[in-house]
């Protein structure tokens, strides 16, 4: 009997990292056919982490990315081509990606070594004496490996499953949840929704603990103990659990409060201005990489800067630019708008948030590495404005809520401009504008950052129309395409898993 696909991927991830990952060759020899020390797990742990691009096109299905027709010239090669499916929010997205939507492979991949580490560190010997050190690390990678898990299921169940509903929860249909290491032939099936965010809750409640009391420096593309809980608030927030995700939110501003200041940026007049951008050099785009992980404000990055492919500005590889709406949605002396983006001589929006990088060709075609910067990123500006929504959420809350988008507004605005055009005043709102206000707060701060879609998803999920290469398309009010299908390599040979209804 064949055996599942969605288990025979994960057993070739773990084959992959043994036998054929040259990356992890190089650490563990050939002849070893167990992973037996702390050291292996590590390095297992770091295969899973997932450091090349995954997911290039989240952002080109919403509202912040158009598509030039114009601009395209059909003699180039032309990335853009590749992502247009998902753009046109095709019933299928992966019509036009040459191998397919990749991201449910990969991710459930990485899932599965973390479940290699969960079974299996406690009996991992050290490399040192000191059993205590050995220990530490044990009980750390571990911690890392449960955060690692939650993340993954996170991004899986917010593409491929509903948004969660408190109400509906424990009906709808979410996605397959594999704890397992053992090859056993079995048919996977869809849990529901509440019991994957179960276990995203649980694995980040174990992982927590285990990094908090048994701390090690391993940087900011590595889970820590504030990470974790910065990715349960958001968790919470998502199924709408305020007081938890208050809670949690609290508890990573407590311990680091600190906001990227733009406030001197906007001072400067080479970044706070309407002139064109007309070169592509550290003397024209100055300042610091917004979500670079030496930002004291960034508490975990993870996927290095995809987007390069999808907004690079580069005629030979894309025609997708920064939206018109998402730049005219900033207001008067909000630094953001020329921190992230600016006009070239030609009118294009040119995407800077990752700020200048030097390109790397190797064969005449872009290395992307982590000088590029990061996609995926866990930050305390986010704490704030989870704080923000929830408090918004109470009855009782509109002034706690104003307070923090605030505190926040006030390091993103120009001094000048922070009185008369970005202060808010809680008497201006009611519990609905106001929380209107924080998804627009979201939209502008966490621009390409994976987080728009799935904001749209759990909040209103509006019409928006694109334009593409032959015409144009509209995702309707609540479609059902804001739930993406699930890979057909995976439906060919797991239909128990089920196509998401369209």
């Amino acid at each position: 009997m064949e055996k599942r696909y969605l288990y025979r991927l994960l057993f070739m991830c773990m084959s992959s990292v043994l036998w054929a990952c040259n990356g992890y060759l190089e650490e563990i020899p050939q002849n070893k056919q167990k992973l037996s020390t702390t050291e292996d797990y590590e390095q297992l742990l770091n295969n899973a982490y997932l450091t090349k691009s995954v997911l290039p096109y989240i952002d080109v299905l919403t509202d912040d990315m158009d598509y030039i027709v114009a601009d395209r010239k059909p003699y180039y090669a032309n990335s853009s081509d590749t992502y247009l499916g998902a753009h046109m929010w095709d019933n299928s997205i992966e019509t036009t990606m040459p191998n397919g939507d990749e991201v449910f492979e990969k991710f459930y991949n990485s899932a599965y070594n973390t479940n290699v580490v969960i079974d299996n560190i406690d009996d991992a010997t050290g490399s040192v004496l000191d059993e205590t050190v050995v220990q530490i690390t044990r009980n750390h990678v571990k911690g890392e490996a449960y955060a690692l898990r939650a993340f993954r299921y996170f991004y899986l169940v917010n593409m491929y499953a509903a948004p969660y509903d408190p109400a509906t929860c424990e009906t709808t249909p979410g996605i397959p949840v594999n704890l397992e290491t053992t090859a056993d032939d079995k048919v996977y099936r869809r849990e529901s929704l509440k019991k994957v965010y179960e276990q995203i809750v649980d694995d980040l409640k174990k992982a927590i603990p285990l990094l908090e009391e048994n701390p090690m420096t391993t940087g900011k593309t590595r889970f820590s103990a504030l990470a974790a809980r910065a990715l349960l608030a958001r968790t919470y927030l998502y199924m709408q659990e305020w007081d938890l995700a208050i809670e949690q939110a609290s508890a990573v501003i407590e311990s680091n409060p600190m906001l990227f200041d733009l406030r001197s940026a906007g001072e400067n007049p080479v970044i706070y201005t309407e002139a064109p951008l007309t070169e592509w050099t550290t003397e024209a785009v100055p300042g610091v990489g917004y979500l670079s992980e030496e930002n004291a404000n960034v508490l975990f990055v993870n996927g290095i800067n995809e987007l390069y492919i999808i907004l690079s500005s580069d005629i030979a590889q894309t025609v997708f630019y920064p939206s018109e709406t998402l730049y005219n949605s900033y207001e008067k002396g909000d630094v953001r708008k020329y921190y992230f983006m600016r006009r070239k001589s030609n009118g294009r929006i040119r995407y800077i948030k990752n700020r200048y990088y030097s390109m790397t060709y190797v064969d005449f075609v872009v290395q992307l590495s982590a000088d590029y910067g990061y996609t995926r990123v866990l930050r305390t500006e986010e704490m704030y404005l989870i704080l923000a929504e929830a408090y918004a959420h109470k009855t009782d809350g509109v002034a706690t809520a104003v307070g923090y988008l605030n505190t926040l507004r006030e390091t993103k605005f120009r001094t000048e401009d922070f009185e008369t055009t970005g202060r808010l005043q809680a008497e201006d709102f009611t519990q609905q504008t106001l929380l209107e206000t924080v998804w627009k707060e979201r939209r502008r701060e966490f621009c390409f950052e994976d987080q728009r879609w799935f904001d749209l998803r759990r909040t209103t999920r509006p019409s928006i129309t694109h334009s593409g290469l032959n015409g144009s398309a509209t995702l309707q009010k609540d479609d059902p395409r804001y739930v993406l299908q699930i890979p057909q390599k995976e439906l060919n040979v797991n239909p128990e898993i089920g196509a998401n209804p369209r």
